[in-house]
């Protein structure tokens, strides 16, 4: 008995010795106990193990190792009873498919960078929009639907550089979290002072601060912002923001581009 279902079929074809259908091939395998299915549907299970390791099927579902060509009655055939001037054409084909192929990924990756780089100006667009108090209400939101529990805004007035406190829970406690949201255009960066200031409001009080802001921070704070024995600041910039959100679905929908495979096979099942 065979331990992969592609070593089985090999093993059918060799017996049957010409092209063979999915059901001439099953047969053989079950005939012969080659392998056992599991599957409900271990007819499916097979055309489409198969159509992986064909030297003519689409890439995008083909398997790195190739013992088949798919016929056009549907039937598949050993690489191994092949003249060598096929084996020669079908290499060509394939190369030529696999330029057309890369070429394509190529372009589809290029414009979902560009798709995603357009999405994350247009967040930032719109949070440097809003009101400041807005964007504490968005910051807040955010880290809510990020994990963070019990978020909640501050009383104006006494909050010390503080707009939103909340919860972290990290293992069996929980750390209490201060967050400083500033909507800042992207010239205004956040500097060393501002990050100094917000661990001297929070110290004693919380274990940990959040500094979030639509531009982006000095180098001088980015270093200040975590040191020995000191509270230490997560720093989120207008970038990371945007990629937080994106990955987090937070007011992000995704589509997702349907690929189609024609299977001559299925038409008469």
């Amino acid at each position: 008995m065979s331990n992969t279902i592609i070593d089985a079929a090999i093993k059918a074809s060799t017996i049957i010795g010409k092209a063979a259908s999915i059901d001439e091939l099953y047969e053989t395998i079950i005939n012969n106990s080659l392998y056992v299915f599991g599957a409900k549907d271990p007819r499916s299970v097979l055309r489409i193990t198969l159509d992986r390791h064909c030297i003519n099927k689409n890439l995008g579902v083909m398997h790195q190792k190739r013992y088949y060509k798919k016929i056009i009655d549907g039937c598949y055939e050993l690489l191994v009873n092949l003249s060598s001037t096929e084996k020669s054409v079908m290499k060509e084909i394939m190369q030529s498919k696999a330029d057309d192929v890369e070429s394509s990924m190529r372009d589809i990756y290029f414009l979902a960078s560009e798709q995603r780089d357009k999405v994350k100006s247009e967040i930032l667009e719109c949070l440097v929009q809003l009101h400041p108090d807005r964007f504490e209400e968005f910051c807040r939101i955010f880290l809510t639907k990020y994990g963070f529990l019990e978020m909640e805004l501050t009383s104006k007035g006494r909050d010390g550089g503080i707009d939103v406190k909340g919860a972290l829970k990290v293992g069996l406690s929980y750390m209490r979290v201060a967050v400083q949201c500033k909507k800042y255009s992207p010239s205004n960066k956040v500097g060393r002072r501002a990050i100094s200031e917000f661990r001297g409001n929070i110290t004693g009080e919380f274990e940990q601060g959040i500094f979030i802001t639509t531009s982006s921070f000095t180098k001088e704070a980015a270093e200040l912002s975590f040191k020995p024995s000191c509270v230490p600041i997560v720093l989120i910039d207008g970038q990371q923001l945007t990629d937080f959100m994106i990955e987090k679905r937070i007011g992000v929908e995704r589509e997702l581009v349907e690929l189609y495979n024609f299977e001559q096979d299925l038409l008469w099942i």
